[in-house]
């Protein structure tokens, strides 16, 4: 991963003002999981999400994503604070009752926190999207059967659902990525790390 050498556009709850701005609130954590077109579109008018365009119509053309990216904040949160817990800067959100980034100030720097940072949350609405999948929350996805292995033995057959990674790969791409804005030094670092997170998910 590269030091992000300024502002993070991936802080999990940054509100759109400026150039490089985030695109997942806490409050869709509440949300419910409601699959279906009405209930995305009442949802992104009733709680405040800074989406740009791309991504509201990337949550409408997949109803039932907005719960997967929830979980995928929860997910980043758990592990950035597991990964930080002996260090002095150790992921705390409390900014974020305060109506300000998640993971505070720090995320403005251009620091390893702020890269590694910016992979964890790309890594995380990956890994949730392929395994929301696979359960079954997202209408325009299903299993990915293209990784079921053949037995080993003759008393064992596969009857597994895989989690669909290149789905979620894909999504991640385009919906963590179009949060980006700017042709700088600093927005392609920013894509650098985003995509660091996918491969190690991939």
């Amino acid at each position: 991963m590269i030091d992000s050498s300024s502002s993070s556009s991936f802080d999990i709850a940054k509100h759109m003002d400026g150039r490089h701005t985030n695109v997942i609130l806490p409050s869709i954590a509440n949300s419910g999981s409601s699959n279906s077109l009405q209930s995305t579109n009442q949802l992104l008018n009733t709680i405040n999400l800074p989406l740009r365009k791309k991504q509201r119509k990337l949550v409408r053309d997949n109803p039932g994503v907005l719960t997967a990216i929830a979980r995928a904040m929860k997910m980043a949160i758990n592990e950035c604070q597991t990964q930080f817990k002996d260090r002095r800067w150790n992921c705390p959100v409390n900014d974020w009752k305060k109506g300000k980034h998640v993971f505070g100030k720090i995320i403005q720097r251009g620091c390893r926190e702020t890269a590694f940072v910016y992979a964890l949350t790309s890594a995380a609405v990956a890994h949730s999207i392929a395994r929301a999948c696979s359960e079954g929350m997202i209408d325009t996805c299903t299993c990915d059967y293209r990784y079921n292995r053949k037995p080993s033995g003759i008393d064992w057959e596969w009857g597994g659902c895989s989690d669909n990674i290149d789905f979620g790969y894909k999504f991640a791409r385009q919906f963590v990525d179009s949060s980006e804005r700017g042709r700088d030094l600093r927005f392609v670092m920013n894509l650098h790390n985003n995509e660091a997170g996918r491969l190690v998910f991939a």
